[in-house]
């Protein structure tokens, strides 16, 4: 194992990734960090020491972990027909072909050997090649993974549950009113894709019950692709919007009960109705179930279907990392007095003063709050 400090600049070491990069684009000195936490997502470093290093949040070690096992041998470089994994259930996977069609097909149990610490070897999402052999279709190669969430398995807690790979959106959904919006909500979610790696946009939902200009201008502000519709409207040009912006992603919808999460999927395609469920319609993740599901719908839409999304928690940040991952608060904190100030009572905080100067929205700061106190 190196010596503290003795990698500190060189060559070998110099990808930063994950976290660990964030930081460093975020702080003004370097911390006082150990070689694991400086390098632990580095990829030479999982290479040469395996699992060893300590992951810095959930997800980004089985990721790194999972594709460095695919470049192994023959796994990524199977000739096989290439397909991509839309259902996973205890007993079954199916896999979609290029031409829509979708077949059940089993893992190879020499894949499933390399793939430790997980409860599945492949999750909705997964680009695999595919071998035919006497009418039966077996998974013979696997690709590298973008990103995935993943939770802890709910029979094993020393098992991780990979819920999606390779998610291009998050939508975070909101009503207006009925139920009301709730900032913390979305502010999660948001916090959870960035997380992950993955892109992430706001609908507010039921806008003829209320104004929704507050929420749009809040997040449209931060960055974020921030619309208002009403799914009861089909000439509303928010649907439109929206359907172009899921247009040819593999994407997953999260918002509380009664928000609007499966009409505002019927109202972007019509005829959808038999066919998506939208199970995070019982609320963020309040399910005991292990399936997950993908559909194809209309523009090369894959919408992923999957519980569990509550428990893809980011373990192991402290408030600066939290911080990090919310771009206003992080935009203000290069001017703290403190690099690892936590922007909840120390002096010359740059992150309290926005907020008081209202650069930072309170519902932004006291959800980050909710979530470093909680």
């Amino acid at each position: 194992m190196p010596s503290a400090g003795k990698d500190k600049g060189t060559k070998q070491y110099s990808r930063q990734n994950g976290m660990g990069r964030l930081r460093r684009a975020n702080i003004k000195q370097a911390g006082r960090l150990s070689n694991w936490e400086r390098h632990d997502e580095d990829a030479e470093v999982f290479e040469r020491h395996g699992s060893m290093g300590r992951a810095t949040h959930a997800g980004e070690g089985l990721v790194s972990r999972f594709n460095r096992l695919v470049a192994l041998g023959k796994y990524g470089k199977h000739p096989g027909e290439p397909a991509e994994i839309c259902e996973v259930r205890p007993g079954l996977v199916m896999v979609r072909f290029a031409d829509g069609r979708e077949e059940p097909a089993a893992i190879r149990r020499s894949l499933e050997k390399r793939m430790v610490g997980v409860r599945n070897t492949v999750a909705v999402g997964d680009r695999v090649r595919i071998e035919h052999s006497a009418g039966d279709l077996a998974i013979g190669g696997i690709e590298k993974r973008i990103n995935q969430l993943a939770r802890t398995d709910a029979h094993n807690r020393s098992l991780e549950q990979v819920l999606a790979a390779n998610v291009d959106l998050l939508v975070a959904v909101a009503a207006v009113h009925d139920p009301d919006f709730k900032h913390g909500f979305i502010d999660r979610a948001l916090m959870m894709a960035a997380a992950h790696g993955i892109d992430a946009a706001v609908v507010v939902t039921k806008r003829d019950l209320g104004d929704p200009e507050p929420m749009v201008s809040l997040y449209s502000g931060i960055g974020y692709p921030c619309l208002a519709v009403d799914a009861r409207d089909p000439a509303d040009g928010g649907i439109a919007a929206l359907r172009s912006l899921l247009a040819g992603k593999a994407c997953m919808f999260a918002g509380q009960s009664g928000v609007g999460k499966s009409s505002l999927v019927n109202a972007c395609f019509p005829g959808t109705n038999a066919r998506v469920g939208v199970v995070a319609e019982q609320g963020f993740g309040r399910h005991t179930t292990t399936a997950a599901r993908s559909f194809l719908l209309p523009g090369g839409v894959r919408l992923i279907d999957t519980p569990g999304i509550r428990e893809c928690v980011v373990g192991g940040l402290k408030p600066p990392d939290v911080a990090l991952l919310y771009p206003d608060l992080a935009k203000a904190m290069p001017r703290c007095r403190f690099p690892d100030c936590t922007h909840r009572h120390e002096p010359d905080c740059a992150v309290l003063k926005a907020v008081e100067d209202g650069e930072i929205a309170a519902t932004r700061y006291w959800s980050y709050r909710s979530i470093v106190d909680g």
